[in-house]
Order: structure tokens, then C-alpha cells, then sequence
């Protein structure tokens, strides 16, 4: 039994039992950021790193109904856009302090409970007044479509904005709008058509529009946002028509505990006469073909539910420096270079090795900076923070450079 715990122990220290792989991919927070907040507002390098620190947290709160936003702060990476931003807002509710944090490609804020930041509590009181929100959307109709048209720049030759279909909407609270639609034609309720949407809304007061646009190929589209992120449905063609009327309804209030018809749109081959606000879609559509109906119903985000981050949606980029050049790879051969990295064989690089640039991986706000070493038949990264050295697979990742 003594031997067999040996060659055990051997096995485990000489790590010659079997191949040993690694997990190379350790990124770590940005060592700086293109910071956007309030000018009189000051964070210390300690706690800007502290708030996104909680950001990374499982979530497992929710903003309670009366609060103050007392800050907000948004963290850009400084080099590359695309790799997007997070937006961290500092709450008070009582002597309770909450975060919220979203990354620009998330659906739904985060919310954390946390201990009061120094920096926020040192602000003047009027920012720490408390106010009630309440889950509601409330939609008001516009009618200078004139308006529409400018704010989103849209092309009237190739996108016209459909009348009694303009809202302007406000959201006072974290949640989304989640959109069903139903197709009635011929006097019955046909199969789904239209997969359902969410539209989600970040904490404090958002405002925005919602209408209609009939494209130049006659298709209609559903748009829903502010100015700076106008999200569109396109729907199907079975909705193209030469006749249309939208339902005139004023005024729509979303309540967040049940859906509500938002939006009622007849489409026919004649013309379609008269007030139609009052017939049913189910008698609309014996008369005029297809009634159209948009739903509405407010979700609030449910702890470890809606407030937890999409597993998917995350933008990586790799950038190999050298003397000679800057390459960025492309989108499929970053991927093949995370999936490498994340099981890969440690290796001490050989003595004949050349060093010949730079490996910077970039997830976010994170970075991860790796030495590329190479032989003839070698590649070689060692970690620029941990200087743990690995011997990539060949791959044609720098296939540009010589050794």
C-alpha cells in the first residue's frame, strides 16, 4: 500500500500520469477606463474597481419600489467600441444602498445589494430624496408625425410613418415590455405567426416612441426605442395590404400585472370604411380579411431570474502586436484561440525560442496580455502577469509573421 501512495505522490508532482491541460484564460479588469459621469463627482482608482467588482457578483436582489438614484456611472473600454460599456447606477432606499449594472449587450439590469460608497454618500442630500416607482408604462398618442420622422431620421421616400399609430411612451422602473401578437383572418384566430419580443427598459425615468412604418416594399414595421437604440420588427408578408387601418386608441396604460391590447391593424383589399374602435377583430375580419393585434404586458425583473446575465451575446476580440504589424483576428479564429486557450498544455518555451510580439485578449472591460515566443515548429505564450508559459497548438493564427 506504501508503494502504491508513492507512485501516487510521483505521478501528482511530476504530473507524468496522464496529459496535463490548463485553463490560460484568466482575464482581469481593465487597468483603465473611458469613465462618463457626473463632472463633480470623483472615483477613486479603488473604487471604480469596487463597483465593478460587484458587477460581477451573481445578483441576487431586486431595487425596492421606493428609492433614489443617487449616481450613475458608465465604464467604456478605451480602446475598442465594440467591445461595449457597463453602466453601474447607485440607489438608496433608506439606510439600504443598492446597485444596478448592465453591459451594453444585456437585455436586464443587475441589481446588488451593497455597502454604502464613501464617494456617492459625501453627495448633497437633495440626491438621496426618495420617490415611489411604480410598474406601469404609460403611452401617449402623437400626432405631428413630423417629429418622428426627424428624431429617428428616417427616409420618407423609402419608409413612411403610419398615422394613429405614433405613441410616446415612459417607463418608470427596471423591466421590459414583452410584445405578443395575434392574427385573426376570416373569422378565426390563426396559429402564432409573429414570435413574441422583449423590449427591455433600464431603471429611472426612460422615454421613448413606439409607431409603425409601411417600407417600400409595403411591408410593415414595428419600431420601439429612443433616438440613440431604435429596435425594428419587420413582420411578415402575410401582413402586406393595399388598404390599412390602425385602431385609433388614446391612451394605453401597461399596469405590469396583466397584458393589455396595445395596437389593433386591419388590412384588407378594399377600402376600410367607418369608425372601427368599436367592432370586435373577430367581426373586423369576416369584413375587411386580417385584424393584426399587438399586446402588451409589463415584466419586472425576478431575483436570480431576470436580473441574471445572458450566457450568450459576449464580444471577444484578439489583437496580436509585433515590430512589423497590429493584427486583429477575426471573428471564427478568435474563437478557435479562447477554445484553445481554455484547455491548453503548460510548456516551458525552449531556449531557441524568439520573441516576436504581443497577445492582448479583450472580453468586455477585462484583458488578459500573453508574450509570443516561436521556434520553427512552435508557438509559445507565456502569461505577462503570472508568467506561466503554454505551448499553443499550431494554427495558422499568425501565419503572416516569421520567425
Amino acid at each position: 500500500m506504501r508503494t502504491y501512495w508513492g507512485i501516487l505522490l510521483s505521478c501528482i508532482l511530476l504530473s507524468g500520469c496522464g496529459a496535463e491541460t490548463l485553463n490560460a484564460i484568466e482575464l482581469r479588469p481593465l487597468s483603465s477606463y473611458r469613465v462618463e459621469q457626473d463632472p463633480e463627482i470623483l472615483l477613486t482608482k479603488q473604487t471604480q474597481e469596487k463597483l465593478l467588482t460587484y458587477c460581477e457578483r451573481r445578483p441576487t436582489d431586486v431595487l425596492p419600489e421606493r428609492r433614489a438614484m443617487v449616481a450613475e456611472v458608465t465604464f467604456h473600454h478605451p480602446l475598442y467600441e465594440v467591445l461595449g460599456s457597463k453602466t453601474v447606477k447607485y440607489f438608496a432606499a433608506g439606510d439600504e444602498r443598492y446597485l444596478t449594472c448592465a453591459n451594453s449587450n444585456e437585455l436586464m439590469e443587475r441589481t446588488f445589494a451593497v455597502e454604502p460608497i464613501q464617494a456617492y454618500e459625501a453627495l448633497e442630500p437633495e440626491r438621496f430624496q426618495e420617490s415611489n416607482v411604480v410598474s406601469t408604462i404609460e403611452f401617449e398618442r402623437i400626432d405631428e408625425l413630423k417629429a418622428v420622422t426627424s428624431t429617428f431620421n428616417l427616409n420618407e421616400t423609402h419608409e413612411e410613418v403610419i398615422s394613429d399609430s405614433v405613441f410616446r411612451y415612459k417607463t418608470p422602473d427596471t423591466g421590459a415590455i414583452y410584445v405578443t401578437f395575434e392574427t385573426i383572418r376570416n373569422g378565426r384566430t390563426l396559429d402564432p405567426i409573429i414570435e413574441p419580443k422583449l423590449y427591455p427598459f433600464q431603471s429611472g425615468e426612460n422615454e421613448g416612441y413606439v409607431f409603425l412604418t409601411r417600407r417600400a416594399d409595403d411591408r410593415l414595421t414595428l419600431q420601439i426605442g429612443e433616438a440613440s437604440s431604435l429596435k425594428q420588427l419587420v413582420l411578415p408578408n402575410i401582413y402586406e395590404a393595399p388598404y390599412m387601418k390602425v385602431d385609433p386608441k388614446e391612451e394605453i396604460s401597461l399596469k405590469g400585472n396583466h397584458r393589455e391590447l396595445m395596437k389593433r391593424i386591419i388590412l384588407s383589399d378594399r377600402p376600410i370604411e367607418g369608425d372601427v374602435a368599436e367592432e370586435t377583430s373577430l367581426s373586423l375580419s369576416k369584413t375587411y380579411g386580417t385584424v393584426l393585434e399587438i399586446w402588451g404586458h409589463v415584466r419586472r425583473p425576478v431575483t436570480n431570474k431576470m436580473s441574471t446575465r445572458p450566457a450568450e451575446g459576449e464580444t471577444r476580440l484578439a489583437v496580436f502586436e509585433s515590430d512589423q504589424d497590429t493584427i486583429w483576428l477575426d471573428g471564427p479564429k478568435t474563437q478557435e484561440l479562447f477554445d484553445a486557450l481554455s484547455h491548453i498544455q503548460p510548456h516551458e518555451k525552449t531556449s531557441t525560442a524568439v520573441k516576436i510580439g504581443d497577445l492582448h485578449l479583450y472580453e468586455e472591460l477585462t484583458e488578459q496580455s500573453f508574450d509570443v515566443w516561436k521556434t520553427e515548429t512552435e508557438l509559445y505564450l507565456v502569461d505577462q502577469h503570472t508568467s506561466q508559459s503554454y505551448e499553443l497548438p499550431g494554427n495558422d493564427y499568425f501565419q503572416v509573421i516569421q520567425p
